[in-house]
């Protein structure tokens, strides 16, 4: 008699021994539940629909291609194999789906998405083979952030997909070896925390080589960066290096049409404006919220500006890096400036002369006239070392002995305070929860305490227990400033400058401890 299939678990069961048990094989293998997506290219020698009408270059192809990501002779990042599209292995787009639902799965889109993701991956894999795939243009949304109102674009999950495939198979291996080492933003490992490292390491090293603080810095900002960036010269520098880096001839032509299909969702309805305006527009400025309140009718779609990038997706944000790479150059290369560093669109250069500095203001401006950028003027500033300056929200300033001074923002805090008292409004309403409440402050403190003064500390905790009855809990590693956020200084103290103190949890003697 057979015996009984014996299944070891809800994910033992997809691969059975020729005696009938269940092996060790779980469902998340591709001998599993998920199929192994082995890519048989097309043998017609045939470009897909999406090329876009360029010349299609004949292809021969003798043989299957596996194009599994451990195939052998796949390389990832170099695409050596010729016969390589990435855009046909749904390995690659399940993967890219899988990145696309990190952080996100509490919504329900992302919830529907995840129940469907293989059939959605075949569907992907399918528009790309026909040139089908066409993106959505995305919800778009205005936030206020520092007082400044602007658009966010949240893309359907699909197009989450595409952009993570996109982005993480092509454009950033494309792209990354060709941005300096001090571009400091939307990069894995980088982010505000390291160009803040880079920063104050380059204000060290200028001491060190100069022996003194006598030196100039150069601050410089662009106006409206990404709503002023013009689409034709943007797309123009992404095909310069796609063409340099992308070997397979289909994922070039796919990439590129996919690059043309992304920025067509960028443009913005002026139907409204006269040509005159729009010419203005393209030769100016552009105000990101132009078409905020806007009645609908008026949206006819006749008239588009291709000038500005959406906020919010991933090739978003490689372009902001990558954009202004003629920046960076000429700074390291032409003007061989050491100290120099760029994060998005701030930037900065270090040097101990002011006329030097103002030479290479004069050439920022021509190499950013030259990619429609625009320098703005009432943030861009010279100003000596030794006085006091502010570079992304924190305020530096570099002493005599080579002291590196920081303090927070005097409006950095207002704001957060506002935005306590807005959340306990809320929270009163019903309209949020106190966990993210708790979240938001305890996100906010803890990337500024290291340059808050003591007192600073102790009386936005002060507030917060006023306003919501409760100090927010850490893990562990926070101890020093859990005792900061609960005790005044004695400076405060004997002067009486502190708001009242939240009271701290009684912590009984253990019997070890306790008085005989």
């Amino acid at each position: 008699m057979a015996s009984v299939c014996a299944v070891q678990s809800a994910t033992n069961f997809c691969n059975v021994n020729n005696n009938g048990n269940a092996n060790n094989w779980n469902a998340s293998n591709s001998i599993g539940v998920r199929p192994d997506f082995t890519t048989a290219l097309h043998s017609t020698g045939k470009l897909p629909r999406a090329a876009m009408g360029k010349e299609r270059p004949s292809v021969q192809r003798d043989q299957l291609v596996n194009a599994n990501q451990d195939a052998p002779g796949y390389d990832r990042w170099g695409y050596r194999v010729v016969f390589m599209n990435v855009f046909y292995d749904a390995n690659l787009i399940y993967d890219a789906g899988t990145k696309a639902m990190k952080s996100s799965k509490f919504k329900r889109s992302t919830q529907m998405f995840e129940m469907t993701q293989l059939l959605t991956t075949a569907h992907i894999r399918r528009d790309f083979m026909s040139g089908d795939y066409r993106p959505d243009p995305g919800n778009k949304f205005p936030i206020n952030e520092r007082g400044h109102q602007r658009f966010i674009t949240s893309n359907t999950m699909v197009d989450k997909t595409v952009n993570h495939l996109f982005c993480d198979e092509v454009l950033t291996p494309a792209i990354s070896k060709y941005l300096i080492y001090d571009n400091g933003a939307s990069q894995k490992d980088k982010g505000v925390a390291f160009h803040r490292r880079r920063f104050e390491a380059h204000l060290h090293q200028y001491y060190m080589e100069h022996g003194s603080n006598e030196g100039y810095i150069l601050l410089v900002d662009y106006f409206g960066y990404y709503a002023n960036i013009p689409h034709d010269k943007c797309i123009e520098v992404l095909d310069y290096f796609l063409e340099r880096e992308v070997e397979d001839p289909e994922t070039l032509l796919i990439s590129e049409m996919l690059t043309r299909l992304i920025f067509k969702t960028f443009e913005q309805d002026v139907s409204r404006f006269s040509d005159e305006e729009i010419a203005a527009m393209m030769a100016g400025k552009v105000n990101p919220m132009l078409n905020c309140g806007v009645d609908p009718e008026l949206l006819t779609g006749e008239k588009m500006l291709r000038k500005g990038v959406d906020i919010g997706s991933q090739p978003s944000q490689n372009i902001g890096i990558i954009y202004p790479y003629r920046v960076d150059n000429y700074a390291k290369i032409v003007r061989g400036i050491k100290h120099y560093a760029r994060y998005t669109d701030d930037f900065y250069a270090v040097s101990d002369s002011k006329e030097f500095l103002v030479s290479v203001l004069e050439g920022f401006r021509k190499e950013a006239a030259e990619y429609g950028l625009i320098i703005n003027e009432k943030k861009t500033r010279i100003v000596k070392l030794s006085s006091q300056f502010r570079h992304l929200q924190v305020c530096y300033s570099l002493t005599e002995s080579g002291r590196l001074i920081r303090k927070i923002h005097p409006k950095n805090i207002t704001r957060e305070r506002r935005k306590l008292k807005a959340y306990k409004r809320l929270l009163d309403a019903g309209r949020i929860d106190y966990p993210t409440v708790e979240n938001s402050f305890k996100s906010w403190l803890g990337s500024h305490y290291k340059i808050m003064s003591h007192d600073q500390i102790y009386n936005m905790s002060s507030l917060y227990y006023e306003l919501f009855g409760r100090r927010p809990k850490w893990k562990k590693g926070h101890g020093r400033l859990h005792w900061l956020m609960a005790h005044p200084s004695t400076a405060s103290t004997s002067t009486g400058t502190t708001s009242s103190a939240p009271p701290l949890s009684p912590r009984t003697p253990s019997p070890a401890n306790s008085p005989a």
